[in-house]
């Protein structure tokens, strides 16, 4: 199922009908609540795996793989990063961000970077780490790579990582299919908060109380 076909699914619910040309719930305002309904869902599957088969994992359906990331060197601290579509979800490690890779032609560099949390950073540095070892963080929007024997300049990182927004309304919901209920039945929740604000149609720049 493409964004658009679970928007017009949306939309038509939303509306009890066909929207009229000139209806104020847009096509790009319900792909936003996809891109919310989609880190929800993902959050309820990693949990339902957890309490299902007491095991911690993500269904593949929601990963996606970004390759052609640009590094960018901090002068204040050394590191290098690369701004990541969006932040990851609050999984644990190892589920928001699956894996970080280099490409081969990289030559010499570690092919699987090791994460560590922020908060070793400062024990990471009084240890004697491997020669080739490259570790890296997230921190909001940002994967940070810390490396003291490889200069990283122009190196691209391939991130696999659970995807939640997307502004592409032709790409495929990366949703398994039976969350897909679940997600039209949070919208529409969501939607009824909406639908229950009064409008502000006077452009005076005060809210409608």
């Amino acid at each position: 199922m493409t964004r658009k076909t679970l928007i017009e699914q949306v939309r038509r619910l939303y509306y009890g009908g066909t929207p009229s040309d000139d209806a104020n719930l847009t096509e790009n305002e319900v792909n936003l609540y996809i891109n919310q309904a989609i880190a929800y869902i993902a959050k309820v599957n990693y949990t339902d795996a957890i309490k299902l088969d007491g095991v911690e994992t993500v269904s593949d359906a929601f990963y996606a793989t970004f390759k052609n990331l640009s590094m960018t060197k901090d002068n204040d601290t050394g590191y290098w990063y690369v701004t990541l579509p969006h932040a990851p979800l609050g999984l644990s490690r190892g589920y928001g961000i699956s894996t970080v890779t280099f490409p081969v032609v990289t030559g010499g560099l570690a092919k699987a970077p090791t994460p560590i949390s922020p908060r070793e950073l400062d024990f990471i540095d009084q240890v004697k780490m491997p020669p080739s070892k490259v570790f890296y963080w997230a921190e909001g929007n940002k994967l940070w790579f810390k490396s003291p024997y490889y200069n990283l300049n122009g190196k691209f990182p391939i991130v696999r990582m659970v995807s939640a927004e997307n502004s592409d309304i032709t790409s495929e919901v990366n949703v398994p299919g039976e969350y897909i209920s679940d997600m039209i039945n949070w919208i529409l929740n969501q939607l009824k908060v909406r639908k229950g604000m009064p409008e502000d149609t006077t452009n005076d720049g005060l809210d409608k109380a």
